[in-house]
């Protein structure tokens, strides 16, 4: 991978991380202006009844009746204006009267019990809140007639949840910001692991293709001087190791590009790989053996049959790698079931922890000592991204074994 691509894909993440917080605080900014501005303007409103009452009263002739004029425009001009509850109470805290609250004006003994439980449980609140005003004759009058509870106006309402706002807003913008991160970050290592299997692939190509051409030289020299056969076999075998690693650079070519699906035998593609693993078996020092257990039936799905290969062969290869010190069986099963193929490569080899299951399947994440964690990120993408199945770790148990699972549509 050109380093200029990913330096592109870091300083794009640096730009969006700027652009994203600077125009973040500022709506967050004009949110809070304005909503402030819109709360000080109801807060002006209701502050705006005492300078206006003051004003009416310095223009008020002498000769006017003032408890008359006050209580007029005590109904005309403070009551229609309240938007919050009160209730009126008398000595006892039987309730009178009472505004802006959904229960109809009548004698509270004619309410339901439903209406008087609802009255007695606001009064009770407004109390533990000290929203109460007791009403006497005078000042210096000891006597209490009547006590006044009340409740938040909008604009109380709307200074309280003003924090929770502000609170909510920054912690979704963060959280978003955050997401925004992880997004970038991960599509970065996707073009990091891509262009890495790229390059592998390329890197690959070049000495794989001078070496079949000298290999295809020293057989017509060696065939011309009549050598022995046995050293033309070994020629045969080499050239049959280097096609290998074509296929396998050809394999890490298709990482990131578009892929061509055919109709392909998907029992006979496991089945070929399945015994191209039984020829090297032997080798082991442990007795490990493979079984499959074929109920498709001839199923022809449409899929890109090197890859499906190259994923079917790391499972196998790691169940093999987990069973190399004390031998065992693995299983593999295929078969239908609502219109997709299911395939498990189950093994008895050291198993994981639960913790593991999505972790596996990571860049760089792997248990072997050896290994740079490719070869299940790259099974997921293939299967995953490529042709639209899914590939998870059905069941694991330490010591046991582990069952991996592939699911491939059949449309």
């Amino acid at each position: 991978m050109k380093y200029g691509k990913l330096s592109k894909k870091t300083n794009l993440r640096n730009r969006f991380l700027t652009v994203y917080f600077l125009i973040g605080s500022v709506i967050l900014l004009t949110f809070f202006i304005i909503y402030t501005n819109y709360v000080i303007n109801d807060i002006k409103k209701d502050v705006k009844i005492v300078p206006d009452l003051y004003s009416k009263f310095l223009s008020l002739p002498s000769d006017v009746n003032m408890e008359h004029f006050l209580f007029q425009y005590f109904m005309e001009e403070v009551i229609p204006e309240i938007d919050y509850p009160i209730i009126l109470v008398d000595s006892l805290h039987t309730p009178f009267s009472w505004i802006n609250i959904d229960i109809p004006k009548k004698k509270f003994d004619k309410l339901n019990p439903e209406q008087q439980k609802q009255l007695r449980k606001m009064i009770n609140k407004m109390k533990a809140q000290h929203s109460v005003i007791p009403l006497r004759f005078s000042k210096t009058d000891p006597k209490i007639y009547s006590y006044v509870y009340f409740g938040d106006s909008k604009t109380m309402r709307q200074l309280k949840v003003l924090p929770f706002i502000s609170e909510a807003l920054v912690i979704i913008f963060i959280l978003l910001g955050i997401y925004g991160i992880i997004s970038i970050k991960r599509t970065e290592r996707n073009v990091l692991w891509v262009g890495l299997a790229k390059e592998t692939a390329h890197q690959f190509g070049t000495p794989l293709s001078s070496l079949s051409g000298w290999m295809d030289i020293l057989r017509l020299k060696l065939r011309k001087k009549d050598e022995d056969e046995e050293i033309l076999q070994l020629l045969d075998y080499m050239q049959t190791d280097t096609e290998k690693l074509n296929r396998i650079a050809s394999r890490f070519g298709k990482v990131g590009s578009d892929i061509k699906r055919q109709e392909v035998d998907i029992a006979a593609l496991i089945e070929k790989t399945i015994e191209h693993f039984k020829r090297r078996l032997p080798n082991h020092r442990r007795k490990i053996t493979i079984a499959f257990h074929n109920n498709l039936d001839r199923k022809n799905i449409q899929i890109d049959p090197d890859l499906i290969q190259w994923t079917l062969e790391n499972l196998i290869k790691n169940s093999i790698d987990s069973m190399i010190k004390k031998g065992g069986k693995i299983t593999v099963k295929a078969f239908s079931k609502n219109s997709k193929t299911h395939i498990q490569v189950a093994d008895e080899g050291s198993g994981m922890p639960k913790a593991m299951f999505n972790r596996i399947f990571k860049p760089g994440v792997t248990s072997k000592k050896r290994g740079w964690g490719l070869g299940l990120s790259l099974a997921k993408r293939i299967i995953d991204d490529y042709h639209k199945g899914k590939i998870k770790v059905l069941e694991s148990e330490i010591g046991k074994g582990t069952t991996f699972q592939i699911i491939l549509p059949e449309e």
